[in-house]
């Protein structure tokens, strides 16, 4: 067989099949949650993006995420966010701690939830992510994108952005990136935000995180080409 006949199978549905079959996706299989938020850039607070996180907990303090653009089967795979506990938090040395969020706002607002299956009912949903959120909302994350997709659609262009969460109401989102979402989700940011209030626990985050909230200033991953060793 000529090797452009061979080439030609590569994007084919039974190689597809065939590869499914036999190679091994042992990380991957290791998901076993899926988180539905937005994220804003770091250096640019007027830029938002839905972000779905495929998660797998290393540890209970350590969580390792990869994120999407949707959860559809095209979706474009934009990024990584590595989430933690409290107690790793605090051990991380403040020139670390720039790079990280928290989570508290998100997870008490409403705006991140568990994703999950289209016939899943809200009620249902709502009941099973209690004790994610009870974990989340004293956690923290670092979360770089390698795909500007908001301004790059088409390909993944320019350096990683370093991104943030929100702290506060009038952040952002916009209203209709919201609006979209729960359409699509089947869910209700503000009926969750409600619903957060009766049992979620009052929680002061730890010093350090959320840094651009002291010094009104962001961080931003420039390239600088050094001789090679």
């Amino acid at each position: 067989m000529e090797p452009e006949t061979k080439q030609s199978a590569y994007h084919s549905a039974s190689y597809h099949a065939a590869g499914t079959a036999i190679m091994s996706f042992k990380p991957i299989n290791a998901i076993h949650q899926h988180l539905c938020a937005f994220h804003v850039y770091a250096q640019d607070r007027s830029r938002h993006v839905e972000a779905h996180h495929f998660c797998q907990h290393l540890s209970a303090d350590l969580h390792q995420c990869i994120i999407y653009d949707s959860d559809k089967p095209d979706a474009k795979l934009i990024g990584i966010e590595y989430i933690v506990t409290e107690k790793i938090f605090k051990t991380l040395p403040p020139e670390e701690k720039k790079y990280w969020h928290s989570h508290k706002y998100e997870i008490e607002s409403g705006l991140l939830q568990m994703g999950t299956k289209a016939l899943v009912p809200a009620s249902a949903t709502d009941a099973a992510e209690q004790p994610a959120m009870l974990e989340l909302q004293k956690s923290y994350g670092k979360t770089i994108h390698t795909w500007a997709i908001d301004t790059s659609p088409e390909l993944p262009l320019g350096p990683p952005n370093l991104m943030m969460s929100y702290t506060g109401d009038g952040q952002g989102p916009p209203e209709d990136l919201i609006k979209r979402r729960d359409a699509e989700s089947g869910q209700d940011t503000f009926a969750k935000r409600e619903l957060r209030k009766v049992y979620l626990p009052p929680y002061e985050k730890v010093y350090g995180a959320d840094e651009w909230e002291k010094t009104g200033r962001g961080v931003q991953f420039a390239v600088e080409e050094v001789d090679l060793k």
